[in-house]
C-alpha cells in the first residue's frame, strides 16, 4: 500500500470513528432519558436503573456490569409482575364480588375504565366512592331492618293475644253449649217430675208443695245459668276491651314506625357531616334533570374536589379534614340558589347543578372557587389554606346522566393535571 493510500485509509477510519462517537453519544442520551422514564413509571426498577445510568455515564471499559444489571433487571421485572398480578387479582375480586348490585353499576363501570387505563389515581378515587356507596346502603338497610324487627315483634305479640282470646271464646262457647244443654235437661227433668206428681198425686196440699219445689228448682237453674253467662260475658268484654286498647296502641306504634322510616329515608338522602344532600339525592336529581330541560332552560354540572385533601388528613388528622369539608360545603351551599343544587358526592368530592349555560356557569363557579381560595381553616395552631378544583359540562338532555357525570369528572381530572385550583370545561 502506497503512502497516499495509507493516508486516505487513516482519514476514512478517523471519520468513521467520529461518526461512531456521535452515534454513541446520541444513543447514550436517549438511553438516559428512557431510563428516567422507566424509573418514574416502575418504582421496582429504580435500583437497577440507577446502576445502569451510572454505568452509561461513566462509560466503563469492561462489560461485566452488563451481566450484573441483567440479573437485577430480571429480578425487578419478576417482582413488578407479581405485584401487578396481585393488584389485578384484587380488582377482579372486587368487580366479581360486587357484580349484580344495580346501585353500584356506574361505579363498577368507572372502575373498569380506570383499570383499563391503569390510572392509579382514578382507581383509588373510584374504589373510595364505591365502598362509600356500599357502606351507606348497608347502614340504611340495617336501620330499617331494626325498626321493622321491633314492630313485627310487637305485631307477633298482639297476634298471640288475639289467638288466646279466640281460644278462650271457643272454650266459652263450648261451656255455654254445655250449660244450655244441662239447663234444658234439668228443666225437662223438673217438668217431668211435676207432671208425674200432677198425674198421680191425690193430696192437694202435697201436690202444691211438690209443684212449688219443682218450680223453685227451675228458677234456681235459670238463675245459676244466667249468672254464669253474665260472668263469662263480663270476662269476654274486659278481654276484648284490652285487645281493642292494645290494637290502638299497635296502630300508634305502626304510625310511629312509618314516621321514623320516612325520617330515616329523609336522612338517607342527606350527608351527616356537612348537612348537604348526599350522593343518593344527587343521582335522583341528575336523572330527572334532562327531562326537565327538554322543554326549556339550560343547566351545567360541576364536579368539585378539594385539592391535596389526603395530605391534610395525613398531616393534621381527620378532625382537621372534617373542618375543611364543613367549611367548603358551607361556601358551596351559599353559592347556589333554587333551583340550583349542591351535594356531597363522597370523600372530598362535591357535585353542583347550576341552571345556566356553560359560559355563565363557569363564571359563577369561578367566584365560588375564589371564595374557597380565601378560606382559612385552623388546625390547632396551624392555619390551613384550602383550594378546590372542578370539572364542568353543559347538560345535554339527549345524553345519559352517566355520560354527563363522566364528562364532568374527566374535566376535573384535567384540572388536577393542569395544576389544580382551577375549573376545566369538558371538551376544551
Amino acid at each position: 500500500m502506497s503512502e497516499s493510500d495509507l493516508r486516505r485509509t487513516i482519514i476514512e477510519l478517523e471519520r468513521s470513528l467520529d461518526r461512531e462517537r456521535v452515534l454513541q453519544d446520541a444513543i447514550r442520551r436517549v438511553a438516559l432519558r428512557a431510563l428516567a422514564v422507566v424509573s418514574a413509571r416502575v418504582p421496582a426498577l429504580e435500583g437497577a436503573v440507577r446502576d445502569l445510568t451510572r454505568a452509561i455515564e461513566s462509560d466503563p471499559g469492561d462489560t461485566a456490569w452488563l451481566d450484573r444489571l441483567s440479573g437485577q433487571l430480571a429480578d425487578a421485572v419478576r417482582s413488578s409482575d407479581q405485584r401487578q398480578d396481585l393488584a389485578e387479582g384484587i380488582l377482579e375480586v372486587v368487580r366479581r364480588g360486587l357484580h349484580g348490585f344495580e346501585f353500584l353499576d356506574s361505579e363498577l363501570d368507572a372502575l373498569n375504565r380506570a383499570s383499563d387505563r391503569r390510572d392509579k389515581t382514578e382507581i383509588e378515587r373510584t374504589l373510595g366512592r364505591l365502598f362509600l356507596v356500599l357502606h351507606d346502603k348497608c347502614q340504611k338497610a340495617m336501620t330499617e331492618r331494626e325498626e321493622l324487627t321491633e314492630v313485627v315483634g310487637e305485631i307477633w305479640h298482639r297476634l298471640e293475644d288475639v289467638d288466646t282470646a279466640l281460644s278462650e271464646d271457643a272454650a266459652r262457647g263450648q261451656r255455654a253449649r254445655k250449660s244450655v244443654s244441662e239447663l234444658h235437661a234439668g228443666i225437662a227433668g223438673d217438668a217431668e217430675h211435676i207432671r208425674d206428681r200432677v198425674l198421680h198425686g191425690n193430696d192437694l196440699p202435697t201436690l202444691r208443695d211438690e209443684v212449688s219445689r219443682g218450680l223453685d228448682r227451675m228458677i234456681e237453674r235459670v238463675t245459676h245459668f244466667r249468672d254464669a253467662q253474665e260472668t263469662e260475658l263480663r270476662v269476654a268484654e274486659e278481654r276484648n276491651r284490652a285487645l281493642r286498647s292494645k290494637g290502638r296502641s299497635l296502630e300508634g306504634q305502626v304510625q310511629a314506625l312509618r314516621n321514623r322510616l320516612e325520617q330515616a329515608r329523609a336522612e338517607a338522602s342527606r350527608d351527616g357531616l356537612t348537612g348537604l344532600p348526599n350522593r343518593n339525592a344527587f343521582e335522583q336529581r341528575l336523572r330527572a334533570l334532562p327531562g326537565e330541560l327538554i322543554s326549556a332552560g339550560s343547566a351545567s354540572l360541576l364536579v368539585w374536589d378539594i385539592d391535596h385533601f389526603k395530605a391534610i388528613n395525613d398531616q393534621y388528622g381527620h378532625s382537621a379534614g372534617d373542618k375543611v369539608l364543613r367549611a367548603v360545603a358551607e361556601i358551596l351551599a351559599e353559592g347556589v340558589q333554587t333551583p340550583d343544587f349542591v351535594a356531597r358526592y363522597g370523600g372530598e368530592e362535591f357535585v353542583m347543578i347550576i341552571h345556566r349555560e356553560p359560559d355563565a356557569a363557569h363564571a359563577h363557579a369561578d367566584t365560588i372557587r375564589q371564595a374557597v381560595d380565601r378560606l382559612v381553616v385552623r388546625a390547632g395552631n396551624t392555619r390551613l389554606k384550602v383550594t378546590i378544583s372542578a370539572g364542568l359540562v353543559g347538560v345535554d338532555p339527549t345524553v345519559t346522566p352517566e355520560a354527563i357525570f363522566d364528562a364532568a369528572d374527566h374535566a376535573l381530572l384535567q384540572a388536577k393535571k393542569h395544576g389544580r385550583d382551577r375549573i376545566e370545561r369538558a371538551g376544551s
